[in-house]
Parts: structure tokens; C-alpha cells; sequence
């Protein structure tokens, strides 16, 4: 185990080694989490990439041939190293770590937004930027809807909560009248 630990640092380092900047951190993230969602959901996908009778040749010749067009040649060429290593199991791992390390490293935060309405993108637009004056970082952002919140948001940066949804301040306000 403690060597899956040294290559996903590894990997994961190499991914974080190709970001200079917060649109190459989306680029990268972008590729990095659709590729693990491709092997994860996908069964034929994932059983060539784990497959022991396929040869690596092929399993690499089939990657560049994919991906070659959509993938920046660098984070393929370490794709095609966990390829031939046989370590593109550790990739889900890896991704989770190379978000962590490089949002740190850049000053990322990730923020994730939840609303009972959908938002227009100018009101999300001054959201993202009073979140940004806010934290002092650049946001990686992503919104969605539940219309199960009857109103208000949630917005979640890294690990913190806030939450100013109806649906909460009434369940609140019920467990004060109740005593609890």
C-alpha cells in the first residue's frame, strides 16, 4: 500500500508540475475527472484499461488515438507512463490528489453553489465575483439547482457550509418550537 502512496504523489505531482495558472488548473481538472468518469462508468472502457491479456502497446496506441486530439501531449504522456506501468487504477486517486495539492499551490478555492431557482449568468457571474473578493482566491465553481430548497442558497467553499435556505430556516425554527 505504502507504494501506491509514493506513485500517486507522484502522478499527482506530475499533473500539479503542467499548471502555471487557473485556466490550465481547468483544462487539466477537466480532463483528469471526465477520464476517470470514462473508465468508472464505462464497463468496456474499464475492463480494456484494467484488462491483463491486452497488450500495453495497444492500450496506449488506443489512449493517444482518443485523446491525442482533446489532451494537452503532457498530461497524455503520463497517462501513457500509468499505462505502461500498469497504474491507471490509482488515477481516481491520483485526480483527488492533484485538485488538492494544486488548488492549495494556486490558491483555488472550490466552491459549490446550490439554489431552488436557476440562476441567470450575470447574477451568477456577480456571485462568483463577490465570492472571489470574499475568500481571496480564484473559485472553481459549480452551480446547480434543487428545487427542494424552496429558496435561498447553499454555498459550499472547500469545507464550509453556509447554508441561507427557507427549507433549513424553517426546519430550524421547528426544532426551537419543539424544544429540541
Amino acid at each position: 500500500m505504502k507504494q501506491n502512496h509514493k506513485k500517486i504523489k507522484l502522478y499527482s505531482d506530475s499533473f500539479s508540475s503542467l499548471v502555471t495558472n487557473f485556466d490550465e488548473f481547468g483544462n487539466i481538472k477537466n480532463a483528469l475527472t471526465t477520464l476517470v468518469s470514462v473508465i468508472k462508468k464505462d464497463s468496456t472502457v474499464n475492463a480494456f484499461v484494467r484488462s491483463k491479456s491486452t497488450n500495453v502497446d495497444k492500450k496506449i496506441s488506443v489512449f493517444q488515438s482518443a485523446l491525442g486530439e482533446v489532451f494537452d501531449h503532457r498530461l497524455l504522456d503520463i497517462v501513457t507512463v500509468m499505462l505502461e506501468n500498469d497504474d491507471i487504477g490509482l488515477l481516481e486517486d491520483v485526480t483527488k490528489r492533484f485538485l488538492s495539492i494544486t488548488k492549495n499551490r494556486l490558491n483555488i478555492a472550490h466552491v459549490e453553489v446550490v439554489s431552488s431557482f436557476d440562476m441567470d449568468k450575470e447574477y451568477q457571474s456577480n456571485l462568483l465575483k463577490q465570492l472571489k473578493e470574499a475568500t481571496n482566491k480564484e473559485i472553481d465553481f459549480n452551480f446547480s439547482i434543487d428545487k427542494d430548497l424552496i429558496g435561498g442558497l447553499k454555498i459550499k467553499i472547500d469545507d464550509t457550509l453556509f447554508d441561507s435556505t427557507l427549507k433549513t430556516k424553517l426546519e430550524n425554527a421547528k426544532l426551537k418550537l419543539i424544544g429540541v
